[in-house]
């Protein structure tokens, strides 16, 4: 069984303003809450880090935060916690997770989210985390290899950039189109993919986590600017959840991961 994840804990960013979801709706869905392949989508995010041996899971909840416990419980198989207070335990054969819902402000921004996660994770050398309203295929132990050989605070995965529409070569100022960008030209391009891990460095007040600005804005640029932030490149599956076009390739993915995780109970 791999046990990358055994002593790493990992945080999911639950909050955010959610989506609408299917014609005449208008209500919306926390996006970690939408169902792909029978389950929310956050529990495959924590099935594909459980896959790597992840086992203590920090739900950042926003919007919709009371129904993660009801989800818990009666979709996902999970048991409260007799003593630990929004604290749920899942048996996935012989492998136990413990899965801890941190209520946040709807409003809240993701540094936020993850300062209110940061009691939890202060004695922790590095912890992992990433966004509930996305699946990859990508092999987070070798990522974690990566970043332990890096020697920086901070790592995340870079993906292709998903080719939806056809660029405009255009010179500023002017209305004619001069070409359309090659699909190659713009499939080059990376893009933040989230998975990140950082060392316990990055409580430091010098990477400006503070709360008030987004992780991906300041203490991102101020890692960056010291050098401390590696990429892992992933030129696999990498689908985030913004449509109803995007369920099937989500779709595609979670059955991968549950294919995945039943072979490794059989064997």
């Amino acid at each position: 069984m791999n046990q990358a994840f055994h002593e790493v804990p990992v945080v999911l960013l639950c909050g955010g303003q959610g989506v609408v979801l299917g014609e005449g709706q208008n209500q919306r869905l926390n996006k970690a809450l939408v169902r792909v392949n029978g389950k929310p989508l956050f529990w495959w995010v924590v099935l594909h880090y459980a896959l790597h041996g992840g086992r203590q899971f920090w739900l950042a909840a926003g919007l919709q935060a009371d129904q993660f416990h009801k989800v818990l419980r009666e979709e996902c198989g999970a048991h409260a916690d007799p003593i630990q207070p929004d604290t749920y335990c899942v048996d996935l054969g012989a492998q136990k997770l413990q899965l801890h819902v941190v209520h946040t402000p709807p409003e809240a921004n993701t540094a936020e989210r993850l300062l209110a996660c940061k009691p939890h994770l202060e004695h922790a050398a590095r912890f992992a985390l990433t966004y509930s309203d996305t699946l990859s295929d990508v092999d987070l132990s070798a990522e974690l290899d990566f970043h332990a050989a890096q020697r920086t605070v901070a790592s995340l995965v870079s993906t292709q950039c998903p080719v939806r529409f056809r660029i405009l070569g255009m010179r500023q100022g002017q209305t004619i189109v001069r070409a359309f960008a090659p699909k190659p030209v713009i499939e080059a391009a990376a893009i933040n993919g989230g998975y990140y891990l950082f060392t316990s460095q990055i409580w430091d007040p010098v990477y400006g986590l503070d709360g008030n600005a987004a992780l991906e804005a300041a203490p991102l640029d101020k890692l960056v600017a010291q050098q401390q932030l590696t990429a892992f490149e992933h030129r696999g599956q990498w689908q985030h959840c913004d449509a109803e076009r995007d369920l099937a390739p989500l779709h595609r993915i979670a059955q991968q991961l549950a294919a995945r995780f039943a072979a490794r109970l059989e064997g």
